[in-house]
């Protein structure tokens, strides 16, 4: 949860930064938060918890809006029913927590700077690619991999970019593919992932990005091996 506040935290501050630059000042910034896009428990009760957890980090991250999941995911199309039952699950949680505030550690802070790199690095190569223009920096950074999203469905995302889960759960780079991330960025996203594969007892491997897709359909975050806890 840290590393998703964190997120949504400095991926605000980095917009309100560029659009400065760039000379924007009459406008209103939104966010979104999408809860889990991966597989879902079958079991409805265990689906709600998955959609509930969403639901909490986008009210501590203090998100514009968020997309909510159905008790239905795993099982297909859902149905207005059970669309409704996920809204009103969010809602539920949403409103509990409207008037908490997710603590300022040092931890977090840490994540934000470290966001804030990789942002920064991105978009740096975005606007070469653009000659300064964004939009057309976006459309380039798609085609080349700079801009990359993992598991993706377009065409047009090269599909490159792998993510792996480090020991407590948060989200590191696997396989930069084509994303310029530099040494000291993938350094520590190395040096999380071979923490969580010591304790498993295993080396970095692709297998641990398989478990984790698996994870929360499970019940667990972490895809660890069998008997691992």
């Amino acid at each position: 949860m840290i590393q998703d506040v964190a997120a949504m935290i400095s991926l605000r501050d980095l917009a309100d930064e560029y659009f400065h630059n760039a000379g924007y000042n009459d406008y209103e910034l939104t966010t979104v938060f999408h809860q889990w896009m991966g597989g879902f428990p079958e079991d409805e009760a265990k689906a709600f918890s998955v959609i509930s957890w969403g639901g909490a980090v986008a009210a501590l991250a203090k998100a514009t809006k968020v997309i909510v999941k159905t008790p239905h995911e795993a099982m297909g199309i859902p149905t207005k029913e059970a669309n409704r039952e996920g809204l009103k699950a969010t809602g539920q949680i949403v409103n509990m927590l409207a008037d908490q505030i997710m603590p300022d550690t040092l931890k977090m802070r840490d994540e934000i700077e470290v966001i804030g790199r990789e942002v920064r690095q991105v978009m740096n190569k975005v606007l070469t690619l653009g000659k300064g223009d964004i939009a057309l920096g976006a459309v380039r950074a798609f085609e080349a991999g700079v801009i990359d999203v993992p598991f993706a469905p377009s065409i047009h995302n090269r599909g490159k970019l792998m993510p792996i889960r480090d020991n407590l759960g948060a989200i590191r780079v696997f396989q930069p593919g084509n994303v310029p991330l530099d040494k000291g960025v993938l350094d520590f996203h190395n040096e999380q992932v071979a923490t969580r594969a010591s304790e498993e007892g295993r080396k970095p491997c692709f297998q641990m990005v398989v478990d984790d897709i698996y994870a929360i359909s499970k019940g667990r975050l972490v895809g660890r091996p069998r008997g691992k806890r």
